[in-house]
């Protein structure tokens, strides 16, 4: 993930929690220590927060670092097959698309295979 991207997901989740807090830059500048300025440029995507500076937002809002910084409040859904290989996106996704007695027949076929495999 880029720079940029995280940057655009920290800001945006700084702004969604304080407003879902009822609260202003300078109320949560003030409980942080830092200047107001400092926390509207993370509010507004002008500066990445440091290692521990996102460490100590992700406290003071109760939320766990990575959804600070990669997935944000509200993740997006994302197809569980999409960090694998193209042709086991492929394998995987057609057998979900079948139906559960056709699932069962690939599956036996795999066990077949490997057992045919293991004997050659």
């Amino acid at each position: 993930m880029t720079n940029e991207k995280n940057t655009e997901i920290i800001s945006k989740t700084l702004k969604e929690l304080r407003n879902h807090r009822h609260m202003t830059q300078e109320q949560i500048s003030k409980d942080l220590n830092i200047a107001r300025q400092t926390y509207s440029y993370f509010e507004t995507g002008s500066r990445t927060p440091s290692l521990d500076m996102a460490r100590r937002l992700a406290e003071y809002h109760h939320i766990s670092l990575d959804q600070l910084v990669i997935t944000g409040i509200h993740p997006a859904v994302t197809d569980p097959f999409d960090t694998l290989p193209e042709p086991y996106q492929k394998i995987m996704r057609t057998y979900h698309e079948l139906s559960p007695s056709a699932q069962r027949d690939f599956e036996d076929y795999l066990e077949y295979l490997k057992q045919r495999d293991q004997k050659q």
